[in-house]
């Protein structure tokens, strides 16, 4: 008894010395977690019995509190910070938003639950470096994540797992660095509910250990800052419904696929409730990704591709395979497209080096008004039996094939691959245009004017030119001898 009179006394001591330092915070220590509350904000605070107070709405334990202190530091409302510092953690959370937070701190992983009655966004903080850490976040409403030079590696799961599903802004302070644990039941390293907003001049590096290194379950957007997946053991971004580059860079490393974007919905009639479901908007920025593993791809989306201004170099090595559950062949592709792709700007060059592997795949229409496309394929064909074999093809296409400004080169170094393939419309009008492969192509009637060239030596790391157009082949490409196509608007 003796001991709460005693806690209560310097309890209600600190709060009275709150009263007449109106520039001063008030901060409630709970273990490794801090409730700052400001003298402006505090008001009345109201005790029950000696064993609990009440400071703007939060109600403390006496017997919880490990320390209570008054100082000049500030803590702007609506904020969280947490710090990482080896094996433990550090959070403080804004007194005006204590009464909303449920925190937990074990060790240095942090768990913060918003209450449903918050209707305020929140900033969240993340700073320090811990080996054995973690932050789990959940609400219903919007926040903001600061990334401010973390380095977080957690042992047990992912290293940031955010569960609110409502709209994020993630914004990059220097160099940020983050590991999962490996062979974990967890999606990604660090995964998202919601739909994000990247931005920011920092640098967010990732690697995913047990599955994708970043893991979205609603649209994404790019608008600044770095993002370097270093490695995923599946991809290297997962996404859903839609993703926007407007800036920034982004470079991965994955033996999955590099950036996989899948409609959101299962069914067609949920699909078309989300605009633009399964969209990929390149309209800025830089993208470079290298895939390594068999059948995968470099950029996959399940609609269509828009490229308005984005720089892309999409590289893909590994082979085919036969695929038992879908009784086909699966072949690697630099871009994968299950709708369209248009292009009206920008650069685009995509490398398939492994065996009947594809530069630009598209189910949909292959359009192009602008920019550069570059697409080489080096790999031999895929044989799996006599009647199944997959073509290294360049830029192949379910639907037509239009291109109307810009420049277009494509090279296959086997001797029956295509670099435009399609069995519809082949259109070229107003482009620069250059295929160097193996089969035999031809433009669509209204068409203008090309040439062609046979039994042609084209040898990497050198530039083949005709006719005026140049193509800068890359170190590994050789065919000895090539079928050429060259078209432009001046023939």
């Amino acid at each position: 008894m003796m001991k709460t009179i005693l806690r209560f006394f310097s309890v209600a001591c600190a709060l009275g010395s709150v009263l007449t330092a109106q520039a001063q915070t008030l901060n409630v220590n709970v273990g490794n977690i801090t409730f700052a509350h400001s003298a402006a904000n505090a008001g009345d605070m109201a005790f029950t019995s000696g064993t609990q107070f009440t400071i703007e709405g939060r109600t403390y334990n006496v017997s919880d509190i490990s320390k209570i202190e008054v100082n000049a530091n500030t803590v702007a409302d609506n904020t969280v910070s947490v710090v990482y510092s080896g094996t433990s953690a550090n959070v403080t959370i804004a007194g005006n938003v204590a009464k909303y937070m449920t925190a937990t701190v074990s060790g240095a992983n942090v768990s913060i639950i918003q209450s449903t009655d918050l209707q305020e966004e929140v900033t969240y903080t993340l700073s320090g470096s811990s080996t054995a850490g973690s932050f789990y976040m959940d609400g219903s409403y919007k926040a903001n994540f600061v990334l401010n030079n973390l380095s977080l590696t957690s042992t047990s799961g992912a290293a940031i797992d955010i569960e609110d599903g409502k709209a994020l802004t993630v914004s990059l302070v220097g160099t940020n660095t983050l590991a999962d644990a490996a062979g974990g039941s967890h999606n990604a390293c660090f995964y998202l509910n919601g739909h994000p907003t990247f931005s920011g001049t920092g640098t967010l590096n990732v690697k995913g250990n047990t599955k994708h290194a970043i893991s979205v379950d609603e649209h994404m957007v790019m608008t600044s800052g770095t993002i370097n997946v270093t490695g995923a053991a599946s991809d290297g971004l997962h996404l859903s419904e839609y993703f926007q580059m407007n800036g920034g860079t982004i470079n991965v490393t994955s033996t999955g696929d590099g950036i996989d974007l899948g409609f959101k919905g299962e069914s067609k009639g949920t699909k078309d409730q989300y605009t633009n479901n399964g969209f990929a908007f390149l309209n800025g920025g830089s993208i470079t990704i290298n895939a390594t593993g068999n059948a995968s791809k470099a950029l996959k989306t399940d609609s269509t591709v828009v490229v308005a201004g984005t720089t892309l170099v999409a590289t893909v090595s590994g082979a085919s395979y036969y695929d038992s559950t879908e009784a086909d062949i699966s072949s690697s592709s630099a871009l994968k497209t299950g709708g369209a792709f248009n292009m009206s700007s920008g650069s685009v060059t995509l490398t398939a080096t492994g065996a009947g592997g594809k530069g630009l795949n598209a189910t949909g229409a292959i359009t192009q008004t602008g920019g550069t496309l570059t697409v080489v394929t080096t790999g031999a064909r895929y044989k799996y039996n006599s009647a199944l074999d997959s073509k290294p093809q360049a830029v192949k296409s379910d639907g037509n094939i239009s291109i109307t400004g810009g420049t277009a080169l494509a090279a296959v170094a086997d001797s029956k691959a295509t670099t435009f393939k399609t069995d519809y419309n082949f259109v070229v009008k107003g482009a620069k245009l250059m295929g160097i492969g193996g089969k035999t192509i031809a433009p669509s009637t209204g068409s203008q004017n090309y040439n062609t060239y046979t039994s042609q030596v084209a040898t990497g790391g050198t530039t083949f030119t005709k006719d005026g157009v140049s193509f800068a082949l890359p170190t590994g490409y050789s065919n000895t001898s090539a079928f050429v196509i060259v078209s432009t608007p001046s023939m």
